[in-house]
Parts: structure tokens; sequence; C-alpha cells
């Protein structure tokens, strides 16, 4: 690795153990386990992974169906349960 530098951290016993197990369970030295964790764990605060994407997808695929059903089999509610879904969200979570 051309650009790298050097990390150093300090864990508990228990998680150094845990990542020794790890490491020897996978042949990999601890540098590969730790900068996977870590990559792992930014996407994941970022939503990037594949399961967070995969849920994202899921959740906007679900609304998607849920709303054309809704729109076509029940048009006289659809306004109603988006004014309370809307209600719902500024008390959850404030104006947007």
């Amino acid at each position: 690795m051309a650009d790298t530098v050097k990390l150093s951290v300090r864990v508990s016993r228990d998680l150094a153990q845990a990542a020794e197990a790890v490491i020897a369970e996978r042949n990999i030295d601890t540098s590969t386990l730790l900068r996977h964790a870590l990559e792992f764990y930014l996407e994941s605060l970022a939503g990037t992974t594949y399961a967070e994407r995969r849920k994202q997808f899921s959740s906007e695929y679900t609304f998607l169906a849920l709303d054309h059903l809704i729109q076509q089999q029940y048009p006289a509610v659809h306004t109603i349960l988006l004014a309370e879904a809307e209600r719902r969200m500024e008390a959850l979570h404030g104006e947007a």
C-alpha cells in the first residue's frame, strides 16, 4: 500500500481475543482485519454497505407497491393516509 498511515489503538482484552480468533480462523493479519472492520464501520455509518442499500431499496419498493395498491383499490383513503403520515413524521422528527 503506497499511501498508508500507521494507527495505534487500545482495545479491551476480550475484544483483542475475539480479533485474534478471527485472524487465526481466516488466516489474515491484524492490519487486514482492522482495515476491513474500519471500512465496514465507516460504510455502515454512511449507509453504503450492501446490507444498508438492500434495506433502503426494500423499504422504498414496499412503500411504492403499497402506495400503488391503495391508490388503485382505496382511492378515497389515499389522501387521508398521506396526511396522517405527514402529521406523524412532523410529530416524530419535526418539520423538514
